[in-house]
């Protein structure tokens, strides 16, 4: 795996395998909910739950203009705007599941309240206070400066706005060939340790950042992340053949190994713009 285009563009959560997932089930276009998508499309740890939990956090309101940071497949950006009726937008780096993203949510009746678009999280293509609440979710561990990131996330919300955010710290030092090896596998390209992640935000001028350890729940729930991945083979392999399938889920396994050996751990991020 050489960028992380290349990663999720053979990510097994995508819009084919979606639409095969709501297929078996019976369901059609004529007669889809955005709850419909809600077991397909979080490609993130914890599920609906957890953006219920991360859109909380931040103090969304219906009205709301909100940015989703690497939007993905868009199920956080459907989520949100349809329980919280707001206005997201979800910008991603990949040219693939932006559009995707975009047939997903029109499939559901969402695309006046939910836009994506195509662009870099570090040079982010929107006016100075566009938006009243931001989001990610386990995406920022792809994105080596999280100088221009949290810059640019700063400059893209109102004064007041908050960002909420999950991401993955370093618990102890990774050796260079466990860095190397995670960077081929699952596409990361910085992982910071709690302090200095928090300080990578405040840097941007966000205070207070309010910062909640997640390791012990993720250590919980990474099994089942990676057994769902497994249980996936069958259109993974239709899909991008059995050589891909058997890289991702070796390059999965070794980010447990890495969890479960005390390297990795996950914390939420809440962090306020001073008005």
């Amino acid at each position: 795996m050489n960028t992380i285009i290349d990663y999720y563009d053979e990510h097994p959560i995508n819009e084919t395998q979606i639409r095969a997932a709501l297929a078996r089930e019976g369901k059609t276009a004529a007669r889809l909910a955005p709850e419909d998508l809600y077991a397909h499309d979080q490609d993130h740890y914890g599920g609906t739950d957890a953006t219920r939990r991360l859109a909380s956090a931040c103090g969304i309101r219906a009205g709301d203009r909100v940015l989703d940071v690497c939007s993905g497949m868009g199920g956080p950006a459907r989520l949100i705007a349809h329980e919280w009726d707001c206005q997201v937008t979800g910008i991603d780096l990949n040219p693939n599941r932006t559009p995707s993203a975009a047939r997903l949510t029109a499939l559901v009746g969402l695309d006046a309240r939910v836009r994506f678009v195509r662009g870099d999280a570090t040079r982010l293509p929107f006016a100075p206070a566009a938006f009243d609440r931001a989001i990610a979710q386990e995406a920022f561990l792809h994105i080596a400066d999280k100088g221009a990131l949290f810059a640019q996330c700063f400059a893209a919300l109102k004064p007041g706005g908050c960002l909420a955010f999950t991401d993955w710290i370093a618990l102890d030092a990774l050796e260079p060939d466990e860095r190397r090896d995670l960077a081929e596998g699952i596409g990361l390209r910085a992982v910071h340790p709690k302090d200095e992640y928090r300080g990578h935000v405040t840097a941007a001028g966000f205070a207070p950042v309010e910062v909640e350890d997640l390791s012990s729940h993720w250590r919980e729930i990474l099994g089942a992340r990676l057994e769902m991945y497994r249980a996936m083979d069958t259109d993974t392999v239709t899909q991008f053949g059995a050589a891909r399938h058997a890289t991702f889920i070796a390059g999965y396994e070794v980010f447990i190994e890495r969890i479960e050996g005390g390297k990795l751990g996950g914390a939420r991020f809440t962090a306020t713009k001073p008005n």
